[in-house]
C-alpha cells in the first residue's frame, strides 16, 4: 500500500544509520558473553559477509543441560523477553498437515532449533538494558552447572 511504501522508504533514508547501531550493539553482546561458557555466539565476519546483526542469536552448547525453550523461560523470570529460533520447515504444522517432508531428518536444522534464541535487539535499546540481558543470560548459563 501507499502507507507501507512511505514507511519502508522514511526506513530506507535512515538504513546506514541502523546498521552501524546494530553493529555497535552486536559488538557489544560478544564482548560482554565472549566468556560465557556454554554459549555459541554469531560470527561477525565470514570470507563472504559481515554480519549486520539484524537479530543477535545465540546457540546453547550441548555441555548445557537444557533446551531453548527452558532458556526462554528462565530469561522471563529475569525479566528479559527473547524467543526461540524459528523450526525447521520440514517440521512446520502447517507441511506436516499437507504430508510433506514426510521421514526427513535435519539434524543441524534441528539441533539449532532446539539448542537456538534470540536475544533483544531492538534499535531503542539502551547500554545499561544490553548489560542487563548479557548479565542475565551469563547467570542462566551458571545455573545447573
Amino acid at each position: 500500500s501507499n502507507v507501507q511504501a512511505a514507511i519502508g522508504s522514511a526506513q530506507l533514508e535512515r538504513l546506514d544509520e541502523s546498521v552501524v547501531r546494530k553493529r555497535r550493539m552486536g559488538s557489544r553482546y560478544t564482548e560482554l558473553l565472549a566468556l560465557t561458557p556454554g554459549l555459541q555466539l554469531p560470527l561477525a565476519k565470514t570470507d563472504y559477509a559481515e554480519s549486520i546483526y539484524w537479530v543477535y542469536g545465540v546457540v546453547l552448547k550441548d555441555e548445557v543441560p537444557f533446551d531453548a525453550i527452558e532458556a526462554v523461560k528462565r530469561l522471563k523470570k529475569l525479566g528479559i523477553a527473547t524467543r526461540h529460533f524459528f523450526y525447521p520447515m520440514h517440521l512446520q504444522p502447517v507441511f506436516q498437515k499437507m504430508g510433506l517432508f514426510r521421514n526427513v531428518r535435519l539434524p543441524v536444522s534441528e539441533r539449532l532449533a532446539q539448542r537456538g534464541f534470540y536475544l533483544p535487539s531492538g534499535l531503542a535499546l539502551t547500554e545499561s538494558q544490553i548489560e542487563q540481558v548479557a548479565d542475565a543470560v551469563r547467570k542462566i548459563c551458571h545455573e545447573d552447572r
